[in-house]
């Protein structure tokens, strides 16, 4: 088996298509589910800026079309523009991508913290759905830790959110937030980032509006602002300076027709915040005298020009990454020669017990402290002859291929079907082996 990922985020495709590729959150254990039905385990991360499925596969190319198609069907999408617009990463290219995304180094802005609660989230509804297995289970554990250490030990735990960014924006384009009006609609985590960003700046009047009135009002709560059900949006927009979309809704909540018939003729400007993907505001609101709209391809150019200044805390993150990504891939090496390396105790020791009988019947005069030195000898002498083959199967990245080996010169049983650096690359064990044996030979 093997571990791959296919995804899309900003980096590789623009809003629309995202919008086209996100699987909203109640459709994630139907997803998850039809997914699971081709694949050994699957994790789906979906946010507003990625889409990515891991899987383990049984390779890794035939495993990355699976998921483009899947993607592809999914959206009415041609199989080819998914191909364009997507990544994919096997083997230790995959966990080092898991890792770096938990820990902020691949999103729109560095090191910002939203997307650790999103694998969290991912990974509790994959669980739920009885999709992960001990390999992509192992691995969003090893995610969420790289992620808290590359924030606790950097300076990345001092970056903005993508919310706190995209108002800074509003606020410089539409002359400052000093006694505005803000209406955030939506109760999610970034509608949570948004109003704790908000209500960081002294005189700003915050309401939240949220199809459900109980999440909005505890959001609104949490920061001694108000709360509107969702029926009162008109209302709300009518005297609005500001306001913010991250709802997660799969259609735009404010058209411009809405917005039109909320503001009447005689209202003043808007700037209008867009976080959602989909899309919560349509483009077409800003054909309105005095509107305007900040996106999400708005705040990524902004974010990409200060990812310059931040070189260090990148450099220290990326060695984090890198270190816990290796004590990933040990442990998945380790578990490759699980039954290699049982197998190859069990030998000796067999061995050993069945001479060390045979050598104390013929000593029948040593006494029982004697014939305990001499158990111990052989038991020290069976101990460091493994040590370091054991240590080699486990530590060196052809562990596996190796295990095949140990396994035909000491008569063992199979190899375990694990995946190995060689199958990263399309060659299975047993095609690599046949391989070193004929250039041997």
């Amino acid at each position: 088996m093997q571990l791959v990922v296919v995804g899309t985020s900003h980096h590789t495709a623009s809003v629309s298509l995202r919008e086209g590729l996100t699987i909203p959150a109640d459709s994630l254990p139907q997803v998850l589910a039809e997914l699971r039905e081709n694949v050994g385990e699957v994790l789906v991360l979906s946010t507003c800026n990625r889409v990515e499925l891991y899987a383990l596969c049984g390779h890794e190319s035939s495993g990355a079309e699976l998921l483009r198609q899947f993607l592809a069907t999914r959206a009415g999408l041609s199989l080819r523009t998914v191909r364009d617009a997507t990544y994919a990463y096997g083997h230790q290219a995959a966990v080092r991508h898991l890792l770096r995304v938990t820990a902020g180094l691949d999103s729109m802005v560095l090191g910002e913290s939203e997307v650790l609660g999103q694998v969290r989230r991912a990974l509790l509804a994959a669980r739920q759905a009885d999709a992960l297995g001990p390999v992509l289970d192992r691995l969003g554990d090893s995610a969420l830790a790289c992620g808290k250490r590359a924030r606790a030990m950097t300076s990345l735990g001092e970056a903005e959110s993508v919310a706190s960014v995209a108002i800074r924006l509003a606020a410089r384009d539409g002359g400052g937030l000093d006694g505005a009006n803000v209406v955030v609609l939506g109760a999610g985590e970034t509608a949570k980032s948004a109003v704790t960003h908000l209500a960081s700046i002294p005189n700003v009047r915050i309401t939240v509006l949220s199809r459900t009135f109980e999440p909005a009002l505890e959001v609104a709560d949490a920061h001694h602002a108000a709360a509107r059900p969702w029926e009162q949006l008109s209302e709300a927009l009518a005297t609005a300076d500001f306001v913010v979309g991250c709802t997660g809704s799969r259609t735009p909540v404010i058209d411009a027709a809405t917005l039109s018939s909320a503001r009447g003729a005689n209202a003043g400007p808007l700037m209008c915040v867009d976080l959602g993907l989909p899309r919560d505001i349509d483009a077409a609101v800003t054909a309105i005298p005095g509107v305007r709209l900040i996106d999400l391809e708005r705040v990524g150019a902004e974010t990409s020009a200060r990812r310059v200044g931040r070189a260090r805390a990148l450099d220290e993150a990326e060695l984090i990454v890198e270190q816990e990504t290796e004590r990933y891939m040990e442990w998945w090496r380790g578990r490759g020669v699980a039954s290699t390396i049982a197998q190859l105790h069990a030998r000796a020791n067999a061995i050993r017990e069945a001479e060390l009988a045979r050598a104390l019947a013929r000593l029948p005069d040593l006494d029982g402290p004697a014939r305990a030195v001499v158990r111990d000898l052989a038991a020290r002498m069976t101990a460091k002859l493994l040590h370091e083959p054991t240590l080699a199967l486990k530590r060196d990245p052809e562990g596996v291929n190796m295990a095949v080996v140990v396994e035909r010169l000491f008569a063992l049983g199979p190899a375990t079907d694990f995946p190995s650096a060689a199958c990263a690359h399309g060659e299975s064990v047993a095609e690599r082996t046949t391989s070193q044996e004929s250039n041997v030979a």
